[in-house]
């Protein structure tokens, strides 16, 4: 029997890419009046993972799978809709969803209309499931222009914000590095916005490809570039949480603990995605993030999944992660607060037994 990990905040959750959504893809798509990509009455969830398999080639394309059958009110609203229930009934009380409107627009509706439709769907399944909330996180895809992200920010900013409290930067950070997106986030701030960033998770596979490091060299070079991009998050865009941040407990040889310090001081949560770096072979084993060290040290780090439609789902994630580590009672405790600690939305008071 599989165990149950009974986290009840989810930070790091792409709606795109999330599990709710298999069993109403093929719905989404005749909705769309499109044909669907996969046969749901042959190993319906195996052609998905196989398809997904390397996803940071070609990922716009591979979403498309999804984004591609969310592109009117009534997709969108089902998808938001399911979502909430599903994640409710995993006995969460809290999600945000990570989502870019700006692949959702390629029918006819605009960026603010597709938050307004998801908007929507979150508030019917709400009415069935109160106890629990739901929110958006209204990211840019990064390969856009720095003023087209500047224009997504202001477009966020006219939908409620009570149901949209954060903004985020997604996908290649290998070909668009942060500091490409400094002037969104700068507009962000003014909007007052709270702000995330895909920072520390992947860049330059060409130099090291597949999670094994063939040249130490390389291999610390990799890291750094990773950890500049993390620097870059926290000083420069001064974000209020940083996704991913794989080799943040590296930063004692890369830039003297100064970032890890900054990460510390500032109450910056990191979510973390450790079945979604071993799906996607980015790191070496799960030793090699030192999740223990970085809850010892006082990072607000949480477990998530990631894109769980094709990675392992959260309570897989807590699995691995608790064989890899055999994580103490103190340092399970701060796992399920850390999310609730670094959330961004509060519509609703939740009772967090655990925190007391």
């Amino acid at each position: 029997m599989r165990m149950h990990w009974p986290q009840t905040a989810l930070l790091h959750d792409h709606l795109d890419g999330s599990r709710p959504l298999l069993n109403i893809l093929p719905e989404l798509a005749r909705l769309s009046g499109d044909r669907y990509s996969f046969d749901p009455t042959k190993d319906h969830h195996g052609q998905i993972k196989r398809w997904f398999e390397n996803p940071q080639t070609d990922m716009i394309k591979k979403f498309s799978v999804t984004t591609g059958v969310m592109q009117t009110p009534e997709t969108l609203r089902l998808a938001a809709r399911t979502y909430v229930r599903h994640r409710a009934l995993q006995g969460l009380k809290y999600c945000e969803a990570t989502i870019a409107p700006q692949y959702f627009t390629f029918k006819w509706l605009t960026e603010k209309e597709v938050i307004q439709a998801l908007i929507e769907g979150i508030k019917e399944g709400e009415n069935e499931f109160p106890d629990v909330e739901v929110n958006l996180i209204g990211t840019v895809g990064r390969e856009v222009s720095s003023e087209e992200g500047v224009r997504l920010v202001e477009a966020f900013a006219e939908c409620d914000r009570s149901y949209v409290p954060g903004i985020g930067l997604v996908c290649d950070e290998a070909k668009d590095p942060p500091e490409k997106h400094e002037p969104m986030f700068r507009r962000a701030k003014e909007l007052g916005f709270k702000r995330t960033c895909h920072a520390g998770e992947w860049c330059n596979l060409d130099m090291f490809f597949n999670g094994r490091h063939y040249d130490l060299d390389l291999w610390k070079a990799y890291t750094t570039q990773l950890m500049r991009n993390i620097y870059t998050a926290v000083f420069l865009l001064e974000v209020d949480r940083l996704d991913h941040a794989i080799p943040l407990a590296y930063d004692p040889k890369i830039f003297r603990g100064e970032v890890l310090q900054r990460v510390i001081e500032k109450n910056i949560g990191v979510t973390g995605c450790p079945g979604s770096y071993i799906f996607s072979k980015l790191i070496p084993n799960l030793r090699y993030l030192r999740i223990n060290d970085l809850l010892n040290s006082g990072v607000l780090y949480s477990l998530n999944p990631d894109d769980d439609l094709f990675m392992p789902d959260l309570d897989e994630v807590f699995e691995m992660c608790n064989n890899e580590y055999q994580f103490s009672p103190e340092e399970q405790r701060q796992l399920l607060l850390n999310p609730w600690l670094t959330k961004f939305g509060n519509r609703k008071q939740h009772n967090i037994p655990f925190i007391n």
